[in-house]
């Protein structure tokens, strides 16, 4: 009964202490009422302004105008990297705590007077607006006050950090973007002491493109991609200001070099490179540089010029049949003894219901016929010879070795002669390897091409030769059937 008296007790006196504690620390049994809140929530591609004004009155706004941002002031494209850094870091930003409500001094979390305010626009006109004031005691955090709310937090430093930069970082620094595909062609006027003349470039199919100056000749679509690929990333290191005078001031009345892209749907672009910046990162070598007739000089990488100063020969297409492996519907090869070898022959195939089938419609056991087409049909010669060859006789081209014809989907035919050997080539070891004279029936240039394209032609050849000879003796087997009814097939 005692024991019974002592927990009645017991239980009391605990139910006494709850309720004075509830009453004088409330905060003990109830969870911070605001603890740490999901600030905003939007959805990203709903945002279409931001503005950002800093306690000197500097201001920022940063506008999207039929699908791009720009810098509502200036004009100037908005940095992709930028806007898109403040649609990810706010979209769904949640407090890391709770610091403060109905603070008596606001300047010493740097805000109030001394706030960068920071107002966002969605699509639908709704508005998100907050102050970001100074980063806490460990720096890793940000005070931040939403608009209409009396409580300070904190929230990640990338959030709101970059709110404080220049105006500068809010510009995008690729200058120059375009969409390749829509070039029509490239031309360069270079006044570099390695290169003084005209570039010019044009395409004339989708993968296909021709040098028409300093010299003409079928360019490599992968060199002409390159020397886009280089304008296009062009980015500022530096922005300046372009004032009068300051074409002749850095050298872009006459630059080293003015290059102009032209395109089929958009007027044409024009970037001129003038002098060398002078050691403002010795690491690298910058350049002054203006776009078209704009109002900003760029301080840029102007390591593009190391591919326009190119020798023009090096641009010139080195896949000299300009088909694709995929499109080849037939070919037909025809192989003569050489005098180290003596397997001849032809060999004749055709695609055919997605598969590659011999002249009588049998399937072709392997892949000879695939790689036949890719090596021929994408035939990359290893230099060229001769542009005009008095005759073809001196590089065994007027009796060749190998003769191969390609069909394509488009009905396009190309014929490669293979003829006599030509001078070999050393890999690193000091390993000679021998290559073959070659021609395009098409075009008069003599090439030289590796062993290996001998070598696929010779395994079609091989395995025609082997089909034929079994079809002779199934031939054979069934006319003996014919002609002696008693024989029987083995």
């Amino acid at each position: 009964m005692k024991a019974y008296r002592g927990t009645l007790v017991s239980f009391i006196l605990l139910i006494v202490v709850g309720a004075l504690v509830w009453a004088l620390k409330p905060a003990v049994f109830m969870s911070d009422p605001v603890g740490t809140p999901q600030l905003f929530r939007f959805e990203k591609h709903e945002m279409v302004r931001v503005e950002v004004v800093r306690p000197d009155d500097t201001r920022v706004v940063l506008l999207e105008q039929d699908g791009v941002w720009r810098i509502e002031a200036t004009g100037h494209e908005a940095g992709r990297s930028m806007v898109n850094r403040v649609k990810h870091q706010l979209h769904d930003l949640t407090a890391r705590a709770s610091v403060v409500e109905d603070a008596d001094n606001l300047s010493l979390y740097g805000l109030g007077e001394n706030a960068i305010h920071v107002a966002l626009t969605m699509r639908d006109g709704v508005e998100i607006k907050f102050d970001v004031g100074d980063p806490n005691p460990t720096s890793v955090s940000y005070y931040i006050q939403p608009s209409g709310s009396d409580r300070i937090f904190t929230v990640k430093k990338a959030a709101v950090d970059y709110y404080s930069l220049t105006l500068d970082e809010f510009r995008e620094r690729r200058f120059a973007s375009f969409d390749s595909k829509d070039v029509t062609g490239i031309t360069a006027v270079l006044r570099l002491p390695e290169a003084q003349h005209t570039l010019d470039l044009e395409r004339v199919r989708d993968r296909a493109w021709v040098l028409k100056s300093p010299i003409e000749l079928d360019a490599d679509h992968d060199h002409a991609r390159r020397l886009m690929g280089r304008v296009s990333a062009m980015k500022a290191v530096r922005f300046e200001p372009r004032k009068d005078g300051d074409l002749e001031r850095y050298g872009l009345d006459e630059p080293r070099a003015d290059i102009t892209i032209r395109f089929a749907s958009r007027d044409a672009l024009r970037i001129r490179v003038g002098d060398a910046v002078p050691d403002e990162r010795k690491h690298e070598a910058l350049a002054y540089v203006v776009m078209d007739d704009g109002d900003t000089i760029f301080v840029a990488r102007s390591g593009l010029l190391e591919d326009f100063t190119a020798e023009p020969e090096s641009l010139r297409n080195r896949r000299v049949v300009q088909m694709r492996a995929q499109d080849v519907v037939s070919i037909d090869a025809f192989l003569r003894a050489g005098e180290s070898d003596d397997l001849s022959g032809e060999g004749h195939v055709r695609y055919a219901a997605e598969q590659w089938v011999w002249q009588d419609g049998v399937p072709v056991s392997g892949s000879t016929p695939k790689r036949v087409a890719r090596r021929f049909a994408e035939l990359e010669v290893d230099s060229f010879v001769a542009d005009n060859p008095a005759s073809l006789g001196a590089y065994g081209l007027d009796e060749p070795r190998a003769q191969i014809d390609l069909r394509d989907r488009e009905e396009n035919q190309r014929t490669v002669l293979i003829g006599g050997l030509g001078e070999p080539i050393r890999d690193p070891d000091g390993n000679e390897h021998p290559r073959y004279y070659a021609k395009v029936d098409s075009q008069e240039a003599i090439y030289l091409v590796s062993m290996g394209i001998i070598e696929v032609v010779r395994d079609l050849v091989r395995e025609s030769g082997r089909k034929d000879t079994r079809d002779l003796e199934k031939a054979s087997r069934q006319e003996r059937i014919e002609t002696d009814p008693k024989a029987e097939a083995p």
